[in-house]
């Protein structure tokens, strides 16, 4: 589905859930806003069909009348039912909006039952969905938080508004929160070192952005008092990641505040869920659902869409590893004067990551990643035999050749690609 597919559509959503509301209270005068509101609903619909078809590339569609856009979905091979009582409705709304006649609920209540067939009908035959399961999660593709989102769009089709805001608060809990969990800290030291760095912290699969004082076994059993307890919102980080995927702050806080509290401490564990006591009276209704569940897949929409726009060099054609060194040396650093950290042997297996001048610009090495026959894993720098200048012309063919004829014969090195 295109995106001003998709837009259009979510906007003529909401100008249906609007006529509902109005066109159910039983008066006369909402009742009549509530037809000019289905009529406009209903317009975009067919407005977005088009553009899904791209008859909007070959005439201008803005200047169709109603009419004429029934007569070009249906030139299109899809089927518009209830087709004369929508056009008989464009007339009663024109009396409505242009000369203030007022319209009975009963009248206005037939038209957007008739427009609800119409619409789920023409979106079934061009998108494959009827308008009421149709959310911005289109865009989001699959992400780890898209069966929540989707479970909350149902649940709020199904009017269970709870269920909706604690689906939805799931998908933000593992979008935005999961990263401040400090859970996985609860054994550890604080003075313990973090073995492998960033990545260290990375494999432990969440917390990691938390304050670095709060993870440790020491401040987790003085300061977390209930399983909530264990996010921990380093509110820097909360600010400069916001600002990076192009998200206002107080969206990512109001929808805390508006949705109840979930936390789940194990991959594909249980849930704990905390809400206060009078939130179903008081939050658990079709406006703060529906309103914070667009505010949550909006800010995720904003994430992914930042880390798409990611680009990394194409590695899909892997380099041609050269024939090995077996006995040269495995230095700590790139430079002849670096610390020795091993030497390559027979049976090792390694991996050329990259080539770059060492801190000697005459002198070019190999980053390699090792691992020993015994399955030792290790890594650091070989020096490129009669290296020249990365800067100058050269091929992969002409390095091969270079470096095989200064091979001691018999020296084969074992080597993955």
């Amino acid at each position: 589905m295109k995106e001003a597919t998709l837009q259009t559509l979510i906007t003529a959503r909401a100008l249906l859930e609007q006529a509902e509301r109005q066109a159910g209270l039983g008066d006369r005068y909402l009742a009549t806003a509530a037809l000019i509101v289905l009529q406009d609903a209903v317009e975009l619909v067919f407005l977005a069909v088009l553009i899904e078809k791209q008859l909007d590339e070959e005439r201008a569609i803005e200047k169709l009348t109603f009419d004429e856009m029934i007569s070009a979905i249906g030139q299109l091979g899809i089927k518009v039912p209830k087709s004369g009582t929508l056009k008989a409705m464009n007339k009663l709304r024109v009396t409505a909006k242009h000369y203030g006649q007022v319209m009975e609920p009963l009248t206005v209540q037939s038209h957007l039952n008739a427009a609800k067939v119409a619409m789920d009908a023409v979106l079934n035959s061009a998108v494959g969905k009827p308008l009421r399961e149709i959310f911005l999660t289109e865009l989001i593709g699959n992400t780890v938080s898209r069966p929540f989102l989707d479970d909350a769009a149902s649940a709020l089709a199904d009017g269970e508004y709870a269920r909706a805001l604690i689906a939805a608060r799931k998908a933000f809990f593992l979008e935005f929160e999961h990263e401040y969990c400090i859970y996985p800290y609860r054994h550890r030291s604080a003075n313990e070192p973090m073995s492998g760095g960033l990545i260290g912290l990375a494999m432990l699969g969440s917390g990691w952005k938390a304050h670095y004082w709060t993870r440790n076994a020491e401040w987790i059993r003085d300061n977390v008092k209930t399983p909530f307890d264990y996010v921990q919102i380093n509110h820097e980080t909360w600010r400069i990641d916001a600002m990076e995927w192009g998200i206002n702050t107080q969206t990512l806080n109001n929808i805390r505040r508006l949705t109840p509290q979930v936390i789940r401490l194990e991959v594909d564990g249980a849930w704990y869920i905390r809400l206060p006591a009078a939130y179903a009276a008081n939050s658990a209704n079709r406006e703060n659902a529906s309103g914070c569940l667009d505010l949550t897949i909006e800010a995720i929409r904003r994430k992914h869409e930042h880390i798409r726009a990611a680009r990394t060099a194409n590695e899909s054609n892997p380099y041609e590893t050269p024939a090995a060194y077996v006995g040269q040396s495995l230095f700590e650093r790139p430079a002849r004067d670096s610390k020795v950290i091993g030497s390559l042997a027979e049976g090792d297996t390694y991996v050329v990551k990259e080539m770059l001048s060492g801190f000697d610009h005459r002198e070019i090495f190999y980053r390699l990643t090792c691992t020993t026959a015994a399955g030792e894993p290790f890594w650091g720098y070989v020096e490129r035999i009669k290296a020249q200048p990365l800067d100058e012309p050269q091929s992969d063919a002409q390095i091969s050749q270079v470096e095989n004829v200064n091979m001691p014969p018999g020296d084969p090195m074992h080597h993955s690609k």
